[in-house]
């Protein structure tokens, strides 16, 4: 079995040694780590080159600072993807990692070894912590991501720059009949909290893109409100994301996927609300 890593990083200096360290340290270690700075303006480039001149396997692509940009980061995944295949790097799987994340020394041999198990397993990762508490993913998580190559490069080799980037891999995976998992009891430390208000709009927008059945996408939002897993500003945020991908906007990241991606999606869902509404029928009729 062998990996690369990627991670991206933006004013990462409080956690970027860890991260790295973490890295470093797994029992199956890396061919290469690759951290894209997105144009830090704090200690994170005097951080990576003290680590890049200790370490042969870490390397750095440094971006010009244009702000803080969401949309970019399936962008820098990307560039690291194509700096790395034109350098002729080889692996049977790549790690997706953010700059806070810290990972136990067993996560990728562990999660390596049940996806080398499973050939049809295409995408997979463990459960995120944060302060103690689980993350709300009930798929694979975008941080501690383990992809297999060569399904990767079967879809593209890239992430589309739409919101619903990260979904959009796990529905192409169930797309074409593969499959995708987390492992719950494989869990690794996520410091900052995820999702900041302004992402919201994405996380909206997405389900739009993605081509949510609308009585998901409104479930979906009515949960967030009644579990108060997000803000009540955040819950605006992805409504008003929502509707903008509905109507039309002229961001280019809110732009629909394709047309048969989008009716799997919208069927899978469909057949989803068909069993809710089966398992409430049986459930009056008992009582």
């Amino acid at each position: 079995m062998s990996y690369w890593a990627v991670v991206v990083a933006r004013n990462a200096a409080p956690h970027l040694s860890r991260t790295l360290d973490s890295l470093l340290g797994q029992t199956e270690k890396p061919r290469r780590i690759t951290v894209v700075d997105d144009g830090s303006t704090d200690e994170t480039g005097k951080i990576l080159d003290d680590y890049e001149a200790r370490f042969s396997i870490i390397t750095t692509i440094t971006k010009p600072n244009r702000g803080y940009d969401i949309r970019r980061v399936p962008l820098n995944i990307n560039l690291a993807w194509e700096r790395n295949s034109a350098q002729g790097l080889e692996t049977d799987y790549f790690m997706i990692s953010g700059d806070d994340c810290f990972y136990p020394n067993g996560y990728v041999a562990s999660l390596a070894s049940r996806m080398s198990l499973n050939p049809q397993l295409m995408v997979a990762s463990g459960r995120p912590v944060t302060g103690g508490s689980f993350g709300r993913e009930h798929s694979p998580s975008g941080s501690g991501r383990m992809i297999r190559c060569a399904f990767w490069r079967e879809i593209g080799g890239s992430y589309p720059p739409k919101a619903g980037w990260e979904a959009w891999l796990l529905f192409k995976a169930e797309q074409k009949g593969r499959e995708v998992r987390l492992f719950e009891d494989l869990t690794f430390e996520h410091v900052r909290p995820r999702g900041a208000t302004h992402q919201f709009v994405y996380w909206g927008a997405a389900m739009g893109t993605l081509g949510y059945n609308p009585l998901y996408a409104m479930g979906r939002l009515a949960k967030n409100a009644v579990k108060r897993s997000v803000s009540l500003t955040g819950s605006v945020s992805m409504l008003r994301g929502y509707l903008q991908s509905k109507v039309g906007s002229a961001d280019a990241f809110i732009t629909p996927f394709d047309p048969q991606l989008r009716d799997f999606v919208r069927r899978e869902q469909s057949c989803k609300i068909a069993r809710i509404a089966a398992s409430l029928v049986r459930f009056e009729s008992v009582w």
